[in-house]
């Protein structure tokens, strides 16, 4: 067994077996050898077994994913070579010796099934580059054609999806032939495929060279093949895209030697960039320059993200430009926001949309084009537009619903939540009907942006034919502006005439004061003066008591009453002796 190609695996269950083991690991990759370790004159499987792969790549994509057989977890480690001989040279007795020769019969037949089982191996080919719309039974028909299918296997990951390549078992070694022969290059299910030998004698001993440099970098580290310009660096991947989407894109620019994906060592997780290694400078310099186009629909996309690649440097380059400042995103009009909930036709992320929302996308993005075409109009980086609302959807549930998808934290800010109507009240709605659309603002861009990429396109927000269609709301500079002048002008009336209704409070309260100080001044009234008060309110009261005439407007007349003041003369009734006066 060769170290770092060979892994060691614990607390397999006595159940376990060699087969299913093999077809656990194989969904990693090709598997050289596969076995579990027996009791000796049992069946039962005494917790151990060993699994040896071609690629030092795929050993160490198992140490990392697979960790349980059969739902009971498992411990998977590398298997160390030399200690493991010694220690079983020095531990073994004689009472095993003896034991071991006494049952010659079934060392014979386990080499026999392993030997059967390795010529079988030999007739087994690996499908890349394959379509996630294949299934097996796809697979079964196509390679039927070239002799008997004994088995066909579609990796899948952790979550179901598939990852990009297939194995098919043949009955011999002719059949596989003729089959790789026929396929390799060819479409199956529209798709371009590269079709190999499952365990081929060149990735057997680069596997070998693989182990033999790992071991040797750690005493005398290489030179970095970076500068050969065959080792490019790809940025802006999803962090759901893995090393088999990535190969099958950058497959038609020439062929391979690697693709990894960067993966977080703290989390597991991707970073969302990776590096990809040519096997000529031709096919990187192609792919640089097919990364270049600027148009809508060019570039080298991803699972449905426009990935920006560069030339991959030196560790000492890196760490130089990381301590130069960071590029930051320059303009007011946030351009780059534009993109975000963004999902064209025929990517991976519109599998499963209804025609009439891609209609609808497609019709929003052309909008969002034409008007970005004003540099008066920009990209709000708080501010969201929410398409796709139900009729019964009101302000609250909306603001609820944001609040969640933005994590519902304490520190979620929602500054405003509306949903549109058409302002003509009905019965028992006094706004209207809903238009299907409202805006939400956070307070802060981050929450926002978490917001979107949760609600957007996701099936279980409303319902799987009318999802949730979410973007940055688009601004006109010119219209806030006005906003801004007319909210201000209001703040100042509003002042003003608070100011005015405190000094009419003043002067109010400075008269109530004067009134109230000759009540408190006013001398003693002598009863002389008393009684020619109540006289003079006597002949007031008859006078007002009796019908005075009327008041004539064109003879207006004033009499001096005895306190100097004036008042207008009323006319007595008219006698009937007498002249009329009117």
């Amino acid at each position: 067994m060769m170290a770092g190609l060979t892994l060691f695996v614990r607390n397999l269950p006595a159940s376990a077996s060699s087969e299913n083991l093999e077809k656990i690991f194989s969904e990693v990759g090709p598997v050289k050898r596969c076995f579990v370790v027996k009791d000796k004159g049992s069946e039962q499987c005494r917790g151990i077994g060993y699994v040896t792969y071609s690629m030092e790549e795929d050993a160490q994509r198992a140490l990392r994913e697979i960790k349980d057989y059969d739902g009971k977890t498992i411990s998977v480690i590398q298997a160390k070579k030399k200690v493991y001989e010694k220690k079983k040279g020095k531990n073994k007795t004689d009472e095993q010796k003896t034991e071991s020769s006494k049952k010659p019969s079934v060392i014979n037949n386990q080499q026999k099934s392993q030997g059967i089982r390795k010529n079988k191996m030999k007739a087994r080919i690996i499908i890349r580059n394959l379509s996630f719309k294949c299934s097996e039974a796809d697979l079964k028909d196509v390679f039927s054609k070239y002799g008997t299918v004994l088995d066909v296997k579609i990796p899948l990951k952790p979550d179901g999806k598939k990852r990009g390549f297939a194995f098919v078992q043949f009955k011999n070694m002719l059949e596989a032939g003729k089959a790789l022969a026929a396929t390799n290059l060819k479409e199956i299910k529209d798709r371009r495929v590269a079709v190999d030998w499952a365990v081929s004698k060149d990735k057997f001993l680069a596997g070998q060279l693989g182990s033999a440099a790992a071991k040797e970098k750690r005493k005398n580290p290489l030179p970095s093949d970076v500068n050969e310009g065959k080792t490019i660096f790809i940025r802006n991947l999803s962090y759901d895209s893995e090393d088999e989407a990535i190969e099958q894109v950058l497959l038609q620019f020439g062929e391979l030697r690697y693709v990894r994906v960067v993966m977080n060592a703290e989390t597991g997780h991707s970073k969302g960039c990776a590096f990809a290694q040519f096997k000529n400078k031709e096919a990187a310099e192609k792919c640089l320059a097919a990364a270049q186009t600027e148009s809508e629909t060019g570039g080298v996309r991803v699972d449905g993200r426009k990935l920006n690649i560069v030339l991959a440097v030196t560790r000492e380059d890196a760490s130089k430009l990381k301590n130069k400042k960071v590029k930051t995103h320059k303009g007011s009009r946030n351009l780059y926001l534009a993109r975000e909930g963004l999902i064209r036709a025929g990517t991976k992320a519109a599998e499963g949309v209804s025609e009439s929302d891609m209609a609808k996308r497609a019709r929003f993005a052309e909008l969002k084009k034409a008007k970005l075409k004003d540099v008066n109009v920009f990209v709000s980086k708080t501010r969201l537009c929410v398409h796709n609302i139900p009729k019964n959807v009101d302000r609250k549930q909306l603001l609820k619903l944001c609040l969640s998808a933005a994590g519902g934290g304490k520190g979620v800010r929602i500054k405003e939540c509306h949903v549109m109507y058409d302002r003509k009240p009905v019965r028992g709605q006094p706004m209207g009907h809903s238009l299907g659309y409202g805006f939400v603002e956070f307070l802060e861009n981050e929450h926002a942006l978490q917001a979107l990429r949760h609600l957007n396109n996701n099936p279980k927000i409303f319902t799987a034919n009318k999802r949730p269609i979410v973007e940055f709301s688009l601004e006109d500079m010119r219209k806030l502006k006005i906003k801004a002048m007319r909210e201000q002008k209001n703040k100042m009336a509003s002042a003003s005439q608070s100011r005015t209704g405190e000094k009419k409070g003043n002067t109010a309260g400075r008269q109530e004061n004067r009134s109230e100080q000759p009540q408190q001044k006013s001398p003693r009234k002598t009863s002389a003066t008393i009684q020619q008060s109540a006289g003079a309110q006597r002949k007031q009261e008859a006078v007002s008591s009796h019908y005075s005439g009327f008041k004539t407007a064109a003879e207006v007349e004033h009499v001096e009453l005895g306190d100097g003041k004036k008042r207008q003369k009323i006319l007595p009734m008219p006698s009937h002796t007498g002249p009329k006066i009117r």
